[in-house]
């Protein structure tokens, strides 16, 4: 293993079983094969000091957590075929304004080719040759990441607003007419878009039941149709009504550090979102995490420094529209399986 140094960037196009545990599809990554060309919580803590944000009615880091995180992911050949070629992306942890700073990362294999899409993104590329029968290959990622603790201060509401982040998207169904009805239901009467936020948000928290994992995306008019869903689902419901009462709003998608040693994959991996706000820009909420009436205002524009993203953006092209890694081969009789896991540990 050896620390990672950037050699190549490439501008790719757009691409719980506890209470508050959130599963995140593990099986959802299909290895596709390729044709013979190859294919390109915590309780939040009162801060001792308040250190002002360099944001325009921005937000205030109250405190910061410090994280080593680990991503590994195993490839397998179960087929008597060799895979000439094996080509897995993985999602890159990185530092992202105000949220976040990665303080170092290592990589092994050392050798990989980062891809970055136009959310900012990026990617790890490793390409594994002649992957015989039985055989596996792995890639794991290491990093120091400092997670800060946010809240803001939403007593005005004045300024530009984005004209983008509002269309309709797979999962995230904007523009469907029982979506756009109850957004404009939940907005009457709202003085501002902070407040029709939060009256957004208060409904996707109060109104859906979390009901562990489903299997597979089901998408805002699933999850308030049904009126469940799993973080997932918490998340495109309140990204389609926030689209629909025009706010732009996107996907983050990311690891949570959980305290207890027993969490299982689908506690630590979870999905939550941000919205922009005139006067403050992009501002995190978790409707998942808030579902609890003693914790919704402590995920409403403030965010526990817990929360590690991965992504942002849905349905990304790069992970062929799954979640945190891709992979595709090429090669006869030959079948891929894989195996995920993530480590979050806090330093000090």
């Amino acid at each position: 293993m050896s620390r990672h140094r950037k050699a190549l960037v490439v501008i790719a196009p757009l691409l719980v079983a506890a209470v508050l545990a959130c599963d995140i599809p593990m099986v959802l990554h299909g290895g596709t094969p390729t044709p013979e060309a190859p294919t390109p919580i915590p309780t939040l803590s009162p801060p001792p000091t308040i250190v002002p944000s360099r944001y325009p009615q921005g937000p205030i880091i109250l405190s910061h957590g410090d994280y080593d995180v680990t991503h590994t992911v195993t490839l397998i050949n179960a087929e008597p075929g060799t895979a000439r070629r094996l080509t897995l992306w993985v999602a890159l942890i990185r530092s992202l304004e105000p949220y976040q700073e990665v303080l170092a990362s290592w990589s092994d294999p050392s050798e990989y080719e980062v891809v970055e899409d136009e959310y900012g993104n990026q990617y790890a590329r490793f390409d594994f040759q002649g992957v015989g029968p039985g055989k596996r290959v792995v890639a794991r990622l290491t990093y120091e990441v400092r997670v800060k603790e946010l809240a803001y201060d939403l007593s005005q509401c004045e300024g530009e607003m984005l004209d983008s982040f509002l269309q309709p998207d797979t999962y995230v169904e904007s523009d469907d007419a029982k979506i756009q009805a109850l957004a404009d239901e939940l907005s009457r009467g709202q003085a501002n878009p902070c407040r029709i936020l939060e009256a957004l948000y208060d409904y996707v928290r109060q109104q859906i039941t979390y009901s562990s994992y489903e299997e597979g995306d089901r998408g805002a008019v699933w999850a308030l149709g049904y009126g469940r869903g799993d973080c997932t689902e918490f998340a495109d419901a309140l990204l389609a009504l926030s689209r629909a009462a025009g706010i732009p709003a996107r996907f983050l998608e990311g690891v949570t550090y959980r305290e207890s040693r027993s969490a299982d994959l689908g506690q630590i991996k979870h999905d939550w979102l941000e919205a922009y706000l005139p006067g403050h820009g992009w501002v995190p909420l978790d409707p998942t995490w808030g579902r609890f009436p003693e914790r919704g205002d402590a995920y409403f524009a403030r965010m526990s420094p817990d929360h590690i993203v991965v992504t942002v953006g849905r349905n990304l092209p790069t992970l062929g529209g799954y979640h945190y890694f891709h992979y595709t081969w090429s090669g006869a009789e030959v079948s891929i399986s894989h195996e995920e896991e993530w480590n979050v540990s806090r330093v000090g």
